[in-house]
């Protein structure tokens, strides 16, 4: 599988349906976002339960081509004036290792960007799933007026990968000491994004 990357999304603009039963976790909620096949299953299957900070609101969602994303920014921003932006992926029939969907996803950057530069910060195994996440920086998205940063976590589950990223718009940059994105904000949002979950109702564990 070979990625493309659209001149003015560094989240791949293809766009997910969703099972959306919301429930309270603390000052935020859980969505639960699945594929049609497991929507439509009796037995269930893979869900990604994910976390959704307090105020954010979904501003695109749509599935295409065995690929979806459901993506949410804050309440005082839109699809188009976005600072701040969340996007859960789910992108099916597909079997591949986090590291290696994350290195295409690299490919893609450097040929999309001015400028760009990449952090590995984790990658593991539990008993089920593998996973792993990095952080991007890209000076100038291709034919746009501003840069983003995009920290990534990718989710191997059994046929699909699950992909969550938090995006930060900014202005146009040469170097990541430019921008100064301060360490603990990259640290609070991957806390955040871990808070999300992948689960399987035939096994009883969501």
């Amino acid at each position: 599988m070979r990625l493309s990357f659209p001149a003015l999304c560094l989240l791949l603009s293809c766009l997910l349906a969703t099972h959306s039963a919301a429930q309270t976790q603390g000052s935020g909620e859980i969505r639960l976002l699945a594929t049609p096949d497991v929507l439509n299953s009796e037995d269930g299957g893979e869900v990604l339960q994910v976390y959704l900070p307090p105020a954010w609101h979904t501003v695109h969602k749509e599935w295409l081509d065995n690929r979806g994303i459901k993506e949410v920014v804050p309440q005082d921003q839109t699809i188009i004036n976005w600072r701040e932006m969340l996007a859960f992926q789910v992108i099916d029939k597909v079997r591949m290792p986090p590291q290696a969907y994350l290195d295409q996803l690299r490919d893609a950057l450097r040929s999309s960007c001015d400028f760009s530069h990449f952090q590995t910060l984790s990658g593991s195994v539990n008993s089920r799933y593998a996973e792993a996440t990095h952080i991007s920086w890209c000076g100038q998205v291709a034919g746009a007026a501003w840069g983003e940063i995009v920290l990534t976590r990718i989710i191997a589950g059994e046929s699909t990968l699950y992909s969550l990223n938090k995006s930060w718009r900014t202005i146009p940059f040469r170097s990541v000491e430019a921008i100064g994105l301060p360490e603990e904000e990259i640290r609070y949002w991957s806390t955040q994004l871990n808070r999300s979950r992948l689960c399987d109702t035939r096994r009883h564990d969501c």
